[in-house]
C-alpha cells in the first residue's frame, strides 16, 4: 500500500469531529493533553469522543492512571466515569464537579462540632 493510500485509509477510519473546539479550562486542557498523548494525535477538541477517535480498552487505563496522578483528582475518577463521559468537556465537567463536592465535604468535616467524650462511668466530659 502506498503512503498516500495509507494516509487516506487512516484519515477515513477516524471520524472528523463536528468542528474543533480548543480546550478552555484547566481541566479541559489536562484531559485533552492526556487523551492526545494516549492516542498519539495532534489535537483533541473538547467535543471529540474518545472512542470515535480510536480509543478503546487499551489506552483507557493509561488515561485513567495519568488523571488519577493529579492531586485534585486522585480518588475522583474511575473507569466507569471515562465510559460515561466520553468527551473532554464531559470528563472535565465531571472532575470539576466531583472536586467541588469533595472540597465542600472536607470543609464541612472541619466545621463539625467536636464529639463529647463519655467516661466509663457514663458521665460527660
Amino acid at each position: 500500500m502506498t503512503q498516500e493510500r495509507l494516509r487516506s485509509a487512516l484519515s477515513d477510519s477516524v471520524p472528523a469531529s463536528r468542528s474543533y473546539t480548543a480546550p478552555d479550562s484547566a481541566a479541559e486542557q489536562r484531559v485533552a493533553r492526556v487523551r492526545r498523548q494516549a492516542l498519539t494525535l495532534d489535537r483533541v477538541g473538547v467535543h471529540d469522543n474518545f472512542f470515535d477517535l480510536g480509543g478503546n480498552a487499551i489506552p483507557l487505563p493509561t488515561v485513567l492512571a495519568v488523571l488519577q496522578k493529579h492531586p485534585e483528582y486522585q480518588d475522583l475518577i474511575t473507569p466507569t466515569n471515562l465510559f460515561r463521559h466520553p468527551t473532554v468537556a464531559a470528563v472535565a465537567a465531571h472532575l470539576d464537579q466531583m472536586a467541588e463536592q469533595e472540597a465542600a465535604r472536607r470543609g464541612s468535616d472541619r466545621r463539625a462540632a467536636p464529639h463529647k467524650l463519655r467516661s466509663r462511668k457514663g458521665t460527660m466530659r
